[in-house]
């Protein structure tokens, strides 16, 4: 016996009318045919509403009540009276050639953005390469950008070890994903850009202190200016300061206090590391100039800023260190994209966030073998945030 608030059930399918209702233990079944009389010929485009014959086909809905609905579709074939022609009306509330309802193939791929293929197929009884072809039809085709990219944020991660990289590419302003592509070399990147940046329209591109993106940027966008990225930058220093203390432990957390930034430091904190920084003098000298190329960034315009990075390029190299040494010849060939953030103030913080969502992603899914699946799903997870 029905439910009595399911008299009238209420389908809320668009272009369907319901016939007749019988509820089952386990069940619901939906007698339903399409409202509209007339139908367009495929062929010549006229309306008909002569009805040949009618024919049932059952589909699926979601569940009602802990139950499954099942929707027993009476579709009519017209024929055409101008070309004879005999066709079967369009299903509005499935499509064609479709055996589940929109709305259960929408509420499946919503679902499987935050489960499993299979567990998504369990909850809803149906088929796993459904579950994936929902996914698909939903999130397959990313909302294009209301206007060019104007600011790039470009950046690589790790898929799959060993070593196998993609390159992320992403709208600053929109915190949007443009595109993934296989691949961090040169020419993966510059089809990247080629593709998806307009050379009119970039002003900036911000990337890591990676050779492969400086060349191809240079390349596909000559025009655009190139920014190296912030903590990148100050990455050397601490890098080359961890390689002078040669990754000791030291006693407490003296090792942690000479990382963290001298001004979040409490006062017992500065004393103590003042103990340690007087007790070595080459971990002093590591330290002082860690914290001179931090200050760099502080300088209030692009010339005071010019000053400070040739004068810490020059104390490093002279320094004796040779790790500082090192990070200091490496950063004199990117002198001019680390001077590019006084005239665009862009960093790729926001691009390494999303990209450790990409690792999440990857690893709830342990892998992903189908790399085209796994590329829309960066795009489509970022796309509906």
């Amino acid at each position: 016996m029905l439910q009595e608030d399911a008299i009238t059930v209420q389908l809320r399918l668009e272009g369907l009318v319901v016939l007749d209702v019988a509820e089952r233990p386990d069940r619901i079944d939906v007698a339903t045919m399409c409202a509209s009389k007339v139908a367009a010929c495929p062929r010549c485009k006229r309306a008909s509403g002569k009805v040949y014959d009618r024919r049932e086909q059952r589909k699926r809905d979601l569940a009602l009540w802990g139950k499954t609905v099942w929707i027993h579709l009476w579709k009519r074939r017209f024929r055409c009276l101008y070309c004879r022609r005999v066709f079967t009306e369009d299903d509005p509330a499935c499509g064609r050639y479709k055996r589940t309802t929109r709305r259960l193939r929408s509420a499946v791929a919503k679902q499987s953005q935050e489960a499993t293929v299979r567990t998504v197929a369990r909850w809803n009884g149906v088929s796993e390469g459904l579950v994936q072809r929902s996914w698909l039809e939903t999130y397959a085709v990313p909302t294009p950008p209301g206007k060019p990219h104007a600011f790039i944020g470009l950046d690589g991660f790790c898929i799959r070890r060993p070593g196998v990289m993609w390159t992320g590419m992403w709208d600053l302003q929109t915190r949007k994903p443009v595109a993934v592509i296989g691949g961090e070399s040169q020419k993966d990147v510059q089809k990247l850009l080629e593709r998806h940046a307009e050379c009119q329209h970039v002003q900036a591109v911000v990337i890591d202190l990676w050779e492969p993106s400086r060349q191809a940027i240079h390349m596909a966008l000559p025009q655009t200016a190139i920014v190296a990225d912030k903590f990148h930058v100050v990455a050397q220093a601490h890098q080359a300061l961890q390689e002078v203390r040669g990754g000791r432990r030291l006693p407490g957390n003296q090792a942690w206090l000479m990382h963290r930034n001298v001004e979040r430091l409490s006062p017992a904190e500065a004393e103590r590391l003042q103990e340690t920084l007087r007790a070595n003098h080459s971990l002093r000298e590591a330290w002082l100039l860690k914290e001179g190329l931090r200050a760099v960034y502080r300088a209030p315009t692009k010339a005071r800023a010019a000053r400070l990075l040739t004068s810490w390029l020059d104390e490093a190299l002279a320094s004796g260190l040779k790790p500082f040494q090192r990070k200091a010849r490496s950063l004199r060939k990117w002198q001019q994209e680390v001077l590019n953030y006084w005239d665009y103030p862009l960093t790729n913080a926001m691009v390494e966030g999303k990209h450790n969502r990409v690792k999440v992603l990857k690893r709830r899914a342990y892998g992903y073998r189908n790399d085209r699946t796994f590329s829309l799903r960066i795009l489509s997870l970022f796309h509906t945030d």
